[in-house]
């Protein structure tokens, strides 16, 4: 990386900023490197009273005036630009005021940029999914290489983009398909075993089981396929058969791995014996079972597939964590996963109890209530000049400060995230 110290009168368009003169808690930046993009960026940088900047000429224009240095320590600052407009304490909005750096250890990656990414990878193997049950449903065949492309993607594309594939795993009709169910359930239980430190060939495992877990519904009579208390008794015990048809199908045309079968067959097995089948003994299922358990159950609970009536994310996870309580599910692993989604995702579009709107762009380990959120609604829901980073940790100690009141659809207020989130960085 090659350095240099440059004063702000010099800075244009195309340069690649590393550093300023101040702290970034005291300016209204929520990135820490960036591309100058655009005339705007450099208002934004001159009105915030900035007087030098480093840039890196590696990754963007050179100031040719100045000669080049890799030198880190400080210069004597250069008044600013007589036609940079500085802004002063009394001139910033009161909002401002709480705007907060993001953690230390986040670094640079586009939320927009990522999100678009990783959604319309994410409708790729969708269609892949697709193509796998319906295969699977008219000729009970089953397409092994395209099944092992699916969850290579998914093992490789969830690596370093957890959040954004959660994010996209949302609340939604059901659908007796099961596509969507499908990829949500392999890809969660993917990102459920690394968290609980699971081996990747497990993962793998979980990845195929999460994909193929109800490929037995293919083999009941599909009206049987809704709501489950929608459901007789006489019903309900030809659809609790799934987990057995499901492995019968698969084993005519492939060959899964002892444990896939073990996970298929498990899949809705409860610690408590409540689960079925009824002949397992709850305290020899392991681990992966009790993850692809799980993850079913929250996907379930988000489509409505059990009571016919979706739950938020945050109701979702409170009944994941009663059925811990009760001895339903591994009351650890629902620790671990209610760590691994936030009680407010990131990219949640969330109101505040001063009626500003923002969209959730990081978690914080150490209180789940309290996200980093860009604000991008003032608090008559009128959209701001500029969106604002707020990070809770500003607020007062005595509890006065707002808090998140409630998550909204961002497609129903007529919100793009994609747009909205274009010029920022955070992860």
């Amino acid at each position: 990386m090659a350095k240099k110290r440059i004063p702000i009168s010099s800075v244009k368009v195309g340069m690649y900023l590393c550093g300023i003169d101040r702290s970034w808690l005291d300016t209204p930046f929520l990135r820490h490197w960036f591309l100058i993009r655009s005339a705007a960026d450099l208002t934004k940088l001159h009105q915030s009273g900035i007087q030098e900047i480093t840039i890196d000429t590696d990754r963007g224009l050179d100031d040719t005036t100045i000669p080049g240095t890799d030198s880190q320590e400080e210069t004597p600052a250069t008044p600013p630009s007589q036609t940079a407009p500085v802004v002063t304490k009394t001139t910033i909005p009161p909002e401002v005021t709480r705007i907060q750096q993001l953690p230390s250890d986040i670094q640079g990656t586009s939320l927009g940029g990522e999100l678009n990414s990783i959604q319309q990878t994410r409708e790729f193997m969708l269609e892949d999914v697709k193509d796998i049950l319906e295969t699977l449903a008219k000729t009970g065949g089953i397409a092994v290489e395209q099944v092992n492309m699916v969850t290579q993607s998914i093992m490789v594309n969830t690596l370093d983009h957890e959040e954004a594939y959660i994010s996209l795993i949302r609340t939604r009709e059901f659908s007796p398909a099961l596509y969507d169910h499908a990829l949500a359930v392999s890809t969660l239980s993917v990102l459920l075993g690394r968290a609980a430190g699971l081996d990747e060939s497990i993962c793998q495992d979980l990845a195929i089981a999460g994909l193929l877990h109800d490929a037995g519904l293919a083999k009941i009579p599909q009206a049987l396929n809704r709501p489950f208390l929608e459901l007789s008794d006489s019903e309900r015990a030809i659809y609790q058969s799934h987990p057995k048809r499901g492995l019968d199908l698969l084993m005519q045309q492939s060959t899964l791995t002892e444990q896939v079968q073990t996970l298929i067959r498990e899949h809705h097995v409860a610690l408590d014996g409540s689960g079925y089948p009824t002949n397992f003994d709850p305290a020899a299922i392991q681990p992966a079972s009790r993850i692809l358990r799980l993850v079913d159950e929250y996907d379930e609970l988000l489509s409505g597939h059990r009571s016919g009536k979706p739950q938020t994310v945050r109701g979702a996870l409170q009944s994941l964590y009663q059925l811990g309580k009760k001895g339903e599910l591994d009351l650890e692993l629902v620790g671990n996963f209610i760590n691994l989604i936030g009680i407010y995702p990131t990219y949640s579009f969330v109101e505040l109890s001063t009626g500003e709107r923002g969209i959730v762009t990081a978690n914080s380990k150490e209180n789940l209530l309290h996200p980093t959120i860009l604000l991008i609604q003032n608090s008559a829901h009128q959209p701001l000049s500029e969106p604002i980073p707020f990070n809770f940790s500003v607020l007062s100690k005595d509890g006065s400060g707002p808090e998140i009141v409630k998550i909204l659809s961002s497609e129903e207020v007529g919100i793009q995230l994609e747009t909205a989130l274009e010029d920022w960085v955070t992860l």
